[in-house]
């Protein structure tokens, strides 16, 4: 664990690195579509089963994907209301961008800096119940709204991009391993650990190459309309329970710091595939990852959330 300005002032320099390697051409923005999918099926999967087969489950745990899901499934709905009046092609993309957060390509290298593998359990487990809104709320809300004609059976698509999701497998084993006290072998471990330990840096570097602020001008209004809720009932409802949840100090910063967190990547694929505005999911991505980074910042210096 290291100081939080070490943390996010190393982080923001390795994210620059990136958008500067995109910006020189050494990196085109379409090749972070191919190393985002090689993490989502390497580095990823491996920290987060590493992560699993290590942490000291309790039952306050549980309460962590139970909130991120109740708060999400809000949120979707509140979204779904207050955007009921904007046209087809704008409703579903503002109703997706209202809910569900990117853990794995954004907060798990901070968090992990910030607060080591005791924070880096509280988010996995948040993130446990973020798998369910973004790929089974959100995918759902989006698909109901979407203009394309609906085939086969939607709700098991749903659930078939859930359980197939390299990283949510890899929960699912480790918690297993856990819970059934199955010991992982020295080399096997050191391998999946050595594999998880390349996730960090290349997390940063790949928020670098996606980032951008490029939006019509008729545009950012929508954008400004959704992140205006996104962090209003995040900060709202986090800030409550950090002063009301009978949870330890640990578990309430964490839970304060995930629900302000960025639009998932999700949001760029749904769209591109639902036929929605992928310049507007684009661009709640960027903004709010933007958004996001500086508001953990001022959250760890302002509630003193750093360990000693």
């Amino acid at each position: 664990m290291n100081s939080p300005n070490v943390v996010f002032g190393s982080a923001l320099l390795i994210i620059s690195i990136g958008y500067l390697l995109k910006s020189f051409g050494f990196i085109k923005a379409h090749d972070a579509k191919s190393v985002s999918k090689f993490l989502m099926h390497t580095t990823f999967p491996a920290l987060v089963f590493s992560t699993m087969i290590q942490v000291k489950l309790s039952l306050d745990l549980i309460w962590l994907p139970i909130i991120c899901f109740i708060f999400g499934s809000a949120s979707s709905a509140i979204g779904f209301f207050i955007f009921k009046k904007e046209a087809p092609e704008y409703r579903g993309i503002l109703t997706m961008g209202s809910s569900g957060y990117n853990l794995g390509l954004f907060a798990y290298p901070l968090i992990e800096g910030v607060w080591g593998w005791q924070g880096l359990t509280y988010a996995i487990m948040f993130d446990l119940g973020n798998s369910f809104i973004n790929f089974m709320v959100n995918y759902g809300m989006g698909t109901y709204l979407s203009a394309l004609p609906k085939k086969g059976n939607t709700a098991q698509h749903i659930f078939k991009r859930i359980f197939t999701l390299p990283p949510f497998q890899a929960m699912l084993i480790g918690l297993t391993f856990n819970l059934m006290h199955i010991h992982v072998p020295e080399l096997a471990f050191n391998i999946i650990d050595t594999i998880a330990k390349g996730n960090k840096p290349m997390v940063l570097l790949l928020m670098g190459i996606y980032f951008s602020v490029r939006l019509p001008k008729k545009s950012y209004i929508k954008v400004f309309q959704v992140l205006s809720l996104r962090y209003f009932l995040g900060l709202t409802v986090g800030l409550t329970l950090f002063y009301t949840v009978p949870f330890d100090v640990s578990f309430k910063n964490m839970l304060l710091i995930c629900l302000i967190l960025p639009a998932g990547m999700t949001l760029i694929t749904y769209a591109d595939e639902l036929e929605f505005d992928t310049s507007i999911a684009a661009a709640l991505v960027n903004f709010s990852m933007l958004i996001s980074f500086a508001l953990m910042w001022i959250l760890v210096w302002l509630f003193h959330m750093a360990p000693m």
